[in-house]
C-alpha cells in the first residue's frame, strides 16, 4: 500500500481507501487476505483510528472488504458496488458489462501508433480474429476449439478499464492485474456469469491449461498478421513480426507462423477475383442470359 500524498488534496479517509483498493486491484492484497488491524493502518499511514475507520467503511460500502465475526477485515471475493434501490432487472449489471465490452471497437491498439498508424485497428478488431485464429490452432492441437475461442475473445476485455499500454510504457505504468478488474467489471452479474468470465481470465492469465496456451499463440499470431499487413502499406513491423513468432509456444503456431510470413498479405482474393469472368458466364449461361 502506498503512503499517502500530501499534495491530494482529498480526505485522508479517501485517500487510505484509494490506497487499499489500489493494492486489492494490483494483486498485492489478494481476495480473502486480511487487513492490518486498524492501529497497524493508522500508523502506517499517519492518522487517527477514526480515520481509518471511515476509510475501512467507504471499502465496505463497495464490496472490497468485510469483518467477520472473531474480529478483523478481509479482502472480499469480488469487488461489488452498492444496488441502487430503482433497479429491479436481474440481468442490467450483465447488459452495463456487455455495453463495457462493446467499448473495446472505441479503443485503438496502442503499438501500432508508434508506426505511425493514424487509425490503426481497434482491440475488438483484434480479439475477434484472435477468436478465430484460437479455435483453428486448438484444433491442430487437441486442445477445445470453444474454450479456446472464448479465452481468446475475452483476453483483452481488462483494457476497458486499464486501457492497451504498449511495450514502451509497461516499463513505466503499472496497472491492476486483469484477475482484480474482471472481478470488479462482473461485480453486478448473476453468480454464476461473474464466476464464468473471472474463471476465463484467471485460465487465460494462468496459462497452464493447453487451452490458454493455444490463445496466447493465437494473440501472437494476429499480431504477426496485422503486422504484415501494415507492411504492406509501407510500415516497418519486423519488431513486431520477429516478437510475435519468438514468443509462440506450440509447435502448430510455429508452423502456421511460417506459412504466414511466405504468404501474400494482400494476394488472398486474388484467385477469386482472376475467375470473376468466368464465374458470371456460367452464372448467366445457367439462368439462360447472354454473356
Amino acid at each position: 500500500m502506498r503512503p499517502l500524498d500530501p499534495e491530494d488534496p482529498r480526505s485522508p479517509y479517501l485517500k487510505i481507501a484509494a490506497s487499499i483498493r489500489a493494492a486489492i486491484l494490483a494483486g498485492e492484497l489478494e481476495p480473502q487476505a486480511r487487513l492490518p488491524t486498524g492501529d497497524e493502518l493508522a500508523k502506517l499511514f499517519g492518522v487517527t483510528r477514526a480515520t481509518v475507520s471511515s476509510a475501512i467503511r467507504t471499502l465496505r460500502d463497495e464490496g472490497f472488504v468485510q469483518g467477520r465475526p472473531g474480529g478483523g477485515v478481509y479482502v472480499t471475493g469480488q469487488a461489488s458496488l452498492p444496488v441502487p434501490a430503482d433497479r429491479t432487472h436481474p440481468l442490467t449489471g450483465l447488459a452495463a458489462f456487455l455495453h463495457e465490452a462493446g467499448h473495446l471497437k472505441n479503443l485503438p491498439r496502442a503499438g501500432w501508433q508508434l508506426l505511425g498508424v493514424r487509425q490503426p485497428e481497434s482491440v475488438a478488431e483484434h480479439s475477434f480474429r484472435v477468436g478465430v485464429i484460437g479455435m483453428a490452432l486448438a484444433a491442430m492441437e487437441g486442445a477445445d476449439p470453444g474454450r479456446t475461442a472464448a479465452l481468446s475473445l475475452l483476453h483483452d476485455v481488462p483494457e476497458t478499464r486499464i486501457g492497451d499500454v504498449p511495450s514502451v510504457g509497461r516499463a513505466y505504468v503499472t496497472t491492476a492485474v486483469p484477475q482484480a478488474v474482471t472481478a470488479h467489471q462482473t461485480a453486478a452479474l448473476p453468480d454464476e456469469l461473474a464466476a464464468l468470465f473471472q474463471g476465463l481470465t484467471a485460465e487465460y492469465e494462468d496459462t497452464k491449461s493447453l487451452e490458454s496456451k493455444v490463445a496466447h499463440d493465437a494473440d501472437k499470431i494476429e499480431t504477426l498478421l496485422q503486422a504484415r499487413e501494415y507492411a504492406t502499406q509501407g510500415y516497418a513491423t519486423e519488431p513486431w513480426q520477429e516478437s510475435s513468432i519468438q514468443a509462440l509456444r506450440t509447435e502448430s503456431a510455429k508452423r502456421l507462423a511460417q506459412a504466414i510470413v511466405a504468404s501474400d498479405a494482400r494476394g488472398w482474393w486474388m484467385n477469386f477475383a482472376s475467375s470473376y469472368q468466368e464465374l458470371r458466364a456460367t452464372t448467366r449461361a445457367r439462368q439462360g442470359l447472354k454473356p
